[in-house]
């Protein structure tokens, strides 16, 4: 064989090999999607206050999403839409941990009025409890800590007994994320 076809049969299988890569979304991309997958997260504000002092298990709780959330080319979640919930555990403040909530998700209403069963939970890295954070301590001993050959140098340790914890407040307009625990089927 001669270079001639050796490049021949070289631009031949490079062309192929392009033609079968796609440049373009899928034809699922680019179509209307189904449904959101769990896992999503949403940016969502409070509409109103919430607290540990004046909530209970089961009170109503609405929060909104301020933008539109795309998936490709679909808004799947549009700007408005409501996300109304209810408080499912709280927890009071002790000494050594401020006080917290758990917010469940079970419904959204879109502008347009369609209503999806959902659940979801607002994001917290306490397993979505909402606060309880630990309290600063109230005592300090002094320790020496030593170093070979200066003199000891005193530090002050933290005891084992800390502040009375307080209570924890959402505020509306407080940036919050809401975490899709199942998947959505949009119609």
């Amino acid at each position: 064989m001669n270079i001639k076809n050796i490049l021949k049969i070289i631009v031949l299988v490079f062309v192929v090999f392009l033609s079968t890569v796609k440049c373009f979304p899928s034809e699922q991309e680019t179509e209307n999607i189904e449904k959101l997958r769990h896992g999503t997260f949403v940016k969502v504000i409070p509409r109103e206050e919430y607290s540990t002092l004046t909530a209970d298990i089961e009170d109503e709780v609405t929060f909104i999403n301020m933008q539109d959330m795309y998936v490709y080319e679909t808004n799947a979640i549009p700007s408005g839409t409501i996300f109304y919930g209810e408080i499912e555990d709280v927890k009071e403040p002790v000494q050594g941990r401020d006080a917290s909530l758990k917010i469940l998700i079970n419904k959204m209403i879109t502008p347009d009025k369609k209503v999806y069963k959902i659940k979801a939970h607002i994001y917290s890295e306490n397993d979505n409890y909402i606060g309880g954070n630990q309290t600063a301590s109230i005592y300090y001993h002094k320790v020496p800590h030593y170093i070979q050959g200066f003199k000891p140098i005193l530090k002050v340790a933290p005891l084992n007994v800390y502040e009375q914890g307080r209570h924890t407040i959402i505020k509306p307009g407080q940036e919050m994320f809401l975490i899709i625990e199942d998947d959505i089927i949009l119609k």
